[in-house]
Formats: structure tokens, C-alpha cells, sequence
């Protein structure tokens, strides 16, 4: 169990900056070009409520591969899976 423990953190970590690296490359040009920050796009990073639906939509329908937070939620899921299972190998 300390195994798969282990290999869950270490894949959510992994998973986790590939999410951020991606949303950061999907979102940095758009705010850019609106004279916004990166932070104002900073909830994109877990929904597609909002503006993000609509960044989203607008860039699969030019043919773009737009940022989906479905990998930080997969990636938040390895990571609570290997930290209750080295919680309760603790005990």
C-alpha cells in the first residue's frame, strides 16, 4: 500500500504542474492581449464557468486545443487518494 501511496502522490504532483503549465500557456496570450492578468484567469484553472466557458468554446471552435480543468481535478484526486492511503498506513 505504501507503494501505491506513493505513486499517487508522485502522479497527482506530475499531473498538477502539467495543469498549471497548460493553463498558463492557454491563458497567458488571451490575457495578454485583453490587458488583463494572469491572476484574473485564475479560477480557469478549476472551472469552465464564466469567462473560461467562453475562452474554452471560442478556442475549439477556431480549431484550437483549449485548457481543461478536468486534469487539476484528476490530479487533486491522485494526490487526496495518496495522502488518505499513507493516513491510514500511519495508523
Amino acid at each position: 500500500m505504501k507503494n501505491l501511496a506513493n505513486a499517487l502522490l508522485i502522479a497527482g504532483i506530475l499531473m498538477l504542474a502539467a495543469a498549471v503549465g497548460w493553463w498558463f500557456s492557454f491563458y497567458q496570450p488571451i490575457v495578454g492581449k485583453l490587458g488583463m492578468h494572469l491572476s484574473d484567469a485564475g479560477n480557469c484553472l478549476y472551472t469552465l464557468d464564466g469567462p473560461c466557458g467562453l475562452a474554452h468554446g471560442a478556442a475549439r471552435f477556431v480549431g484550437k486545443t483549449p485548457y481543461s480543468p478536468y486534469l487539476f481535478w484528476a490530479a487533486a484526486a491522485a494526490l487526496l487518494a495518496g495522502i488518505l492511503l499513507r493516513a491510514a498506513r500511519a495508523k
